[in-house]
C-alpha cells in the first residue's frame, strides 16, 4: 500500500507522514512545478509539468488497487476510484463508489453557477475537528488496508 497525496493543496503534510511512517507506508506527494516544495523526511515528492491536471493524471498513472489517494477534487476521486484505490479528502470523508456521483453533481452544479456569475460561498476555514476528523479517517483506511487492529494518536 502507498498514500498519494495530491499535493497541491492539502494540509497536514507532517501528519500524514507521522501516520505513514507508524504504518511503515510510503508517502509521495504529487505536484505540479507551479507549486514547488521540498520533500521532508518520510516522504517522496514527484513534481509534474504545470499543465492542467497534471498532477491527476500522474497519480492516476501510478495509483494500484488498495492505495489510498488524499485529495480534494472529485475528479481524481473518480478516476482512483475506478482502479479500486480508496480516497479520503482532507476533512475527513471517505469518498467511495456510493457517493461519487452526488459529489461530481455537485461540482458540476457550483461550476454552472459561477460560470453564470452567481456568488457561491466557499468552503469553512479548516478547523481542528477537520484535522481531527482526517486522521481518525487515515488510520483507519490505513489499518483496515493492513488488517491492523490499533491506531496511532
Amino acid at each position: 500500500m502507498k498514500i498519494y497525496v495530491d499535493a497541491d493543496g492539502v494540509p497536514g503534510r507532517d501528519a500524514i507522514v507521522r501516520c505513514a511512517q507508524y504504518y511503515g507506508v510510503s508517502v509521495i506527494l504529487v505536484a505540479d512545478v507551479s507549486h514547488p516544495m521540498l520533500p521532508r523526511r518520510g516522504e517522496d515528492l514527484l513534481l509534474v509539468d504545470k499543465e492542467m491536471d497534471s498532477s491527476d493524471f500522474a497519480i492516476t498513472n501510478l495509483v494500484k488497487a488498495g492505495d489510498l489517494v488524499i485529495t480534494q477534487d472529485m475528479g481524481l476521486a473518480a478516476l482512483v476510484l475506478g482502479k479500486g484505490a480508496n480516497v479520503v479528502t482532507p476533512r475527513g470523508t471517505l469518498v467511495t463508489n456510493n457517493t461519487i456521483d452526488q459529489r461530481l453533481a455537485a461540482r458540476w452544479v457550483t461550476r454552472k453557477m459561477r460560470a453564470g456569475r452567481e456568488r457561491i460561498k466557499g468552503p469553512k476555514p479548516f478547523s481542528k475537528r477537520d484535522h481531527e476528523r482526517f486522521l481518525s479517517m487515515l488510520n483507519h483506511c490505513i489499518s483496515q488496508a493492513m488488517e491492523l487492529p490499533h491506531e496511532v494518536e
